[in-house]
């Protein structure tokens, strides 16, 4: 190989010589000269040239195959589509035109009136290397096959809703008019609002069946009316099947009719039931921000004071509410909220805490029942406030205090000191009342009570509970009518307890 490689570059040399001394006498003579250059080189190496075509010929046919494949595949196939002898279209695979027919028969389902109908199309494919810009979409192959069938067709705009052809205008325009009214007319005003459908709208324009093609007035009308749909009812305490049917506008046999006659006359709480109820053909989600402000409950902080008893009890600071502010964006679908988020919340008063001095002390053995210690406590320990003092009110004289405070009705009345209870039971005016002999010539009366704790002779201790407060006898709202007598005199409470 290697004296073959040098023979012919020595070939090469000597060609050259003779081809340089050709030229002189002509170009005739330089092409007789190199076909006799040729055909002797071929002769001498011939081996050498039929070997080296013997490896080179593979490859190269391995090549051409490489690049027909990548060829062919680099190109975009079509499907021609056929329809009654006619091309009609190009698309790209089978499922378009499957799209194509769907709609097809959407749209003359619609113009049978209500009809079982549907079209039967026969089609034809052949594959065919294409531009893929010539592909047709479903709505135009639809537009095609409709052209080619023998009906009266015109163009208008349709609208399908979830896929659903509902009906078709001649205007698109006001399509999208009515369209945008119902969203207005959601928004209630509202322009910040944000308006949508809350199904999938969408309007095609194309040819439609004369007969399905509707006014813009009708399109209207059916869009805004409601169409009956059945929800799921939890029946609560007290419900019936009448009350039920009532209070959404249906009577017993509807009821009985979208729950295949299972309604008796017994219902339990918690069962489910079907109801009707008319809902918009449309549904319209409206989604807006709402600001209000809600209440910021207050603490309340107990202090502890050793030099008082246990039953002793003084709000020092009332307590008082704060505000916030709320930021939601609510989601409301035909008018029901469906979806709220917090957006912010702003403090704009804080919360004053209730301050609440309690004592720790016990009280001596001495208090016990039947004692008097010769000092009073208050005799409601878990209301202060006065409504009524110790004075002339509405024309008479009021010879006690009115003690209340917020939720008074069934607080505990204790004695004021240790005594015998001396009476115990309804007197007039008074309504249930008891009264507490403490001896020195001191008694106790409270009145109105809602309940009574102890009996006649009774001995009770200071501090003791001996009845509830309510608002028995005379008494425009519970409270604890508290007198105190000495020698049989009233005397005023406020000089005997604080």
């Amino acid at each position: 190989m290697k004296n073959e490689f040098r023979s012919i570059k020595e070939g090469f040399l000597i060609a050259g010589r003779r081809l340089k001394q050709a030229k002189r006498q002509g170009m005739g003579q330089a092409m007789v000269e190199s076909l006799k250059i040729t055909g002797k080189s071929f002769v001498r190496h011939k081996g050498f040239l039929c070997g080296l075509l013997n490896v080179l010929a593979p490859l190269g046919a391995l090549a051409l195959l490489v690049f027909t494949v990548q060829y062919w595949n680099n190109l975009n196939y079509g499907l021609v589509l056929t329809y009654d002898g006619q091309e009609i279209a190009t698309i790209q695979s089978e499922s378009v035109f499957e799209q194509a027919t769907e709609m097809v028969n959407q749209r003359m389902i619609h113009d049978a009136k209500g009809e079982e109908a549907t079209v039967e199309i026969t089609p034809a494919f052949k594959l065919s290397v294409v531009d893929e810009s010539r592909y047709a979409a479903a709505s135009a192959v639809c537009d095609m096959i409709i052209k080619q069938s023998d009906g009266i067709i015109e163009e208008a705009s349709g609208l399908y809703v979830d896929g659903e052809l509902i009906g078709a205008v001649k205007s698109s325009a006001d399509l999208r008019y009515i369209l945008q009214n119902i969203l207005n007319d959601a928004r209630g005003g509202d322009t910040a609002a944000d308006a949508s459908f809350a199904q999938n709208v969408e309007t095609v324009s194309g040819l439609f069946p004369t007969n399905s093609v509707m006014t813009s007035d009708q399109m209207r009308e059916l869009l805004t009316g409601t169409e009956k749909d059945a929800v799921i009812y939890t029946v609560k305490a007290g419900d019936t099947a009448t009350s039920i049917a009532q209070a959404h506008n249906l009577t017993i046999a509807q009821l009985n009719s979208v729950n295949d006659g299972q309604i008796g006359d017994v219902m339990h709480e918690g069962d489910l039931i079907n109801i009707e109820v008319a809902v918009p053909r449309l549904s319209v989600e409206l989604t807006k921000t709402e600001t209000y402000e809600v209440a910021l409950p207050y603490k309340t902080i107990t202090q502890k004071d050793d030099s008082q008893y246990t039953d002793y009890s003084k709000v020092l600071t009332e307590g008082v509410n704060g505000q916030q502010q709320c930021v939601d964006k609510v989601t409301y679908r035909n008018g029901s909220e469906v979806r709220r988020e917090n957006i912010s919340k702003q403090t704009l008063q804080d919360p004053v805490d209730k301050v609440v001095v309690t004592g720790t002390k016990k009280r001596p053995k001495s208090a016990e029942p039947g004692y008097s210690t010769g000092t009073m406590m208050w005799p409601v320990p878990s209301l202060h406030t006065i409504t009524t003092y110790y004075e002339y009110r509405w024309g008479s004289f009021h010879s006690g205090i009115d003690i209340s405070g917020s939720g008074a009705y069934g607080k505990t009345i204790v004695a004021a000191d240790g005594g015998t209870v001396t009476a115990a039971g309804s007197s007039g005016s008074y309504g249930l009342r008891v009264q507490i002999n403490h001896g020195n010539g001191l008694q106790t009366l409270y009145g109105h009570c809602s309940k009574l704790l102890v009996k006649p002779g009774q001995k009770v201790a200071k501090g003791q509970a001996i009845a509830l407060v309510g608002s028995t006898g005379n008494s425009t709202g519970p409270h604890c009518h508290f007198e105190v007598y000495r020698n049989g005199s009233r005397q005023n409470p406020l000089n005997y307890v604080r």
